[in-house]
């Protein structure tokens, strides 16, 4: 595949999801944690869809710290590893968020710990991929 530099499907995700969060406001929900719960596994769900789509088209220069040129020097085979990495670790993240949320909801407990979880999650995964090299 011949990679061209482009952010027009980054672009579309970012709109995507930020529609996406605006429309979490209009649920008709009177448990302001179960809200909440709803939009943190929106968001990491999002998270794995936008690893996906960047394994999918190999834009792994959507990245932080990656370059274009640097992602065209790599190769197909190489760019598709890196973003499946990427992929795994937020799809992990994404499906432990929601069985998380589903079982805090379940439980009653109070959503003050799903924030913690949520934010210790999400960049415990983010910083863990700092350690993929291309």
């Amino acid at each position: 595949m011949e990679l061209k530099k482009n952010y027009r499907g980054f672009v579309w995700w970012l709109l995507g999801y930020l529609a996406g969060l605006m429309l979490c406001c209009f649920l008709p929900v009177e448990d302001g944690g179960l809200l909440m719960r709803v939009i943190f596994v929106f968001t990491a769900a999002d998270m794995a869809l936008l690893a996906f789509i960047v394994w999918k088209t190999e834009a792994v220069y959507w990245y932080n710290g990656t370059e274009y040129e640097d992602a065209v020097k790599a190769g197909s085979e190489r760019r598709k590893a890196f973003a499946w990495r990427h992929f795994r670790v937020f799809g992990w993240y994404a499906l432990a968020q929601i069985v998380f949320c589903c079982v805090m909801q379940l439980i009653g407990a109070a959503f003050w710990i799903d924030i913690i979880v949520f934010c210790v999650g999400l960049c415990a995964a983010a910083f863990s991929t700092m350690l993929f090299k291309l």
